[in-house]
């Protein structure tokens, strides 16, 4: 019997589009699954519904470089940043 693993989702990013009915999450994956599958510490896996079929892509974690210039657009573009969350992105 295959093994049923149980995934916490901890995030919730999630995009809908009225037209083609698209959501999407980002799941943290467990530390017992990372090292089962030898992926790199802190992936994570993208989900994504589109017209009723799932999808998933592993992705790495982020460089520090890239975590560096994520967190200064983030802090610089925040009140963007925020009235796209109030709209829903």
């Amino acid at each position: 019997m295959p093994e049923v693993l149980e995934i916490k989702q901890i995030e919730v990013e999630q995009q809908k589009k009225q037209e083609s009915k698209i959501a999407s999450w980002l799941v943290k994956i467990p530390s017992n699954v990372i090292k089962e599958l030898d992926l790199a510490d802190g992936s994570r896996i993208a989900l994504t519904v589109n017209n009723g079929e799932v999808s998933g892509d592993v992705l790495p974690p982020l460089s520090p470089e890239l975590k560096a210039v994520s967190k200064r657009i983030l802090e610089k573009r925040r009140k963007i940043y925020e009235e796209l969350k109030r709209f829903g992105d």
